[in-house]
Parts: C-alpha cells; sequence; structure tokens
C-alpha cells in the first residue's frame, strides 16, 4: 500500500508492527476513524499511533487521512472493465453463429479432436480440450510444434484440428497446419484475429475476431485471450446444445 511510503519494516518496533497490521487489514475504516479509536483497536497508545505516522513521514494525522482517502478511492470504472469490449458483438462475423454449428456438426463426426496453439494459444487449448472431454468427445491440447502428430494419426480418420493463433502467422503454426492440410481425413478449424492470415486461408472453417495485439518487450505476447476464450466456450455451448 502506497500511503505506507518505503516502509523499513526491519527498522519498526513491535507497537510500530501492530498499528501497521491494524491499519493494513482494516483499511477501509481509517479515514473515519480518530487517532484513539486506532490506538485502542491496535492495542496502543495514541502517541504511539502518532509518531508511528510521523514515522512514515506525514505531519499530522489529517494529512495521512487525506492521502488514505486517495489510496481507497475505486478506480475508474471504465478502465477496469475496458477488456469487455473485446467482447463487443461488432468485433466477431455477422455469421458466427452459423459457424459454430457447422463445426458442431463435424466434431460430432470427428473420431479426435486437436486444439494446437503456442504461448498463451497453448494455455487456451488446454481449457477448450477439457471442456470438450467433459461433453464425451476423445479431445487433447497439443502446445509443442515438435510432438509427432502426423505419426499419431496415421491410422485414424475423421480427425479434427483446432488451431489457436493471434496473428495466423505463427512459422511454427503455419507448418504443422500445412502438413494436414490436404489431407481428407482431417478438417481445420481456425480460431485467429485474422481471417485473412496464412492460417485462415489454410482453414476449413475460420472463428476470427477482432483485437488490438500487444507486445512486451517487442516479443513477449500480453494480448487479451478473451476473443478467444469467448468463442471456445461458445463452441462448446453450440456442441452441447446438439447432444441434446
Amino acid at each position: 500500500m502506497s500511503f505506507f511510503g518505503k516502509l523499513d519494516f526491519n527498522d519498526l518496533s513491535d507497537t510500530d508492527q501492530a498499528i501497521y497490521h491494524y491499519m493494513s487489514s482494516n483499511s477501509d475504516k481509517i479515514p473515519y476513524m480518530r487517532v484513539r479509536e486506532i490506538a485502542n483497536e491496535s492495542h496502543t497508545s495514541a502517541s504511539s499511533v502518532m509518531r508511528f505516522i510521523r514515522k512514515l513521514g506525514y505531519d499530522s494525522f489529517s494529512e495521512f487521512k487525506s492521502y488514505f482517502r486517495v489510496e481507497q478511492t475505486p478506480a475508474n470504472t471504465d478502465e477496469v472493465f475496458a477488456a469487455i469490449k473485446a467482447l463487443n458483438p461488432d468485433s466477431f462475423p455477422r455469421d458466427l453463429e452459423a459457424t459454430l454449428l457447422n463445426i458442431s456438426e463435424r466434431i460430432l463426426e470427428s473420431e479426435n479432436v486437436i486444439f494446437f496453439g503456442m504461448g498463451s494459444s497453448g494455455s487456451m487449448c488446454e481449457y477448450a480440450a477439457r471442456r470438450l472431454a467433459v461433453l464425451g468427445c476423445n479431445s487433447f491440447a497439443l502446445t509443442d510444434p515438435t510432438y509427432p502428430l502426423m505419426s499419431k494419426l496415421k491410422n485414424t480418420s475423421d480427425n479434427m484440428l483446432v488451431v489457436l493463433s493471434v496473428t495466423g502467422n505463427t512459422t511454427e503454426i503455419v507448418e504443422i497446419v500445412n502438413g494436414f492440410r490436404r489431407n481428407d481425413d482431417t478438417t481445420i478449424v481456425a480460431i485467429t484475429s485474422d481471417v485473412n492470415s496464412t492460417l485462415g486461408k489454410m482453414a476449413d472453417y475460420v472463428l476470427d475476431y477482432r483485437i488490438e495485439v500487444q507486445r512486451v518487450n517487442k516479443h513477449e505476447d500480453l494480448t487479451s485471450q478473451l476473443p478467444c476464450l469467448f468463442l471456445i466456450e461458445s463452441l462448446t455451448n453450440s456442441l452441447q446444445r446438439l447432444l441434446g
């Protein structure tokens, strides 16, 4: 809590620590309490509370409480819920429901459903595979591009490869999908932000969404996965309805 400043706990006495722990655990009450009330509740004295406040760098209890109130002011609601904007209906294609239904029908015909992705998308694959498994599908997640997927599916038919990629142009992703592109036994579904990406063009079905790609330190991905998560849940909901 920044209203305590750069507090060095090694310099605090047992009394100071008692006051600190009470204040930090009851931060919503402090702006409305008097010094003596804090002292009573922390089992210390009013003079000890004032010494602690001055040790924090405040000249008076009133000044300390004013900073406390600022810190307790709720964050701007628009900022907190900014991510929800990614789920605006305009962020998804108009024929989304029909596409979800078509994919759901193909899932029912599939022997295996493989969710493939890397990085943050890989984490979504684990979630998606689990949801389909709950509905009785033989689904699993693949996050390692070096895994011998082609060999594993060699003697199987009616497979579905659901590929998650924000950009749809990740080299490792494209290479794997390209190996299944002309395989009549495999249906390729892409979940990506770019329907015109390399992945989007190779897929039989595309679940696309609009999102601002965010990078940290040039290569680290901080792009929201909320649209992807929404599509995964919508797909499983569509499938569940077909199953009755």
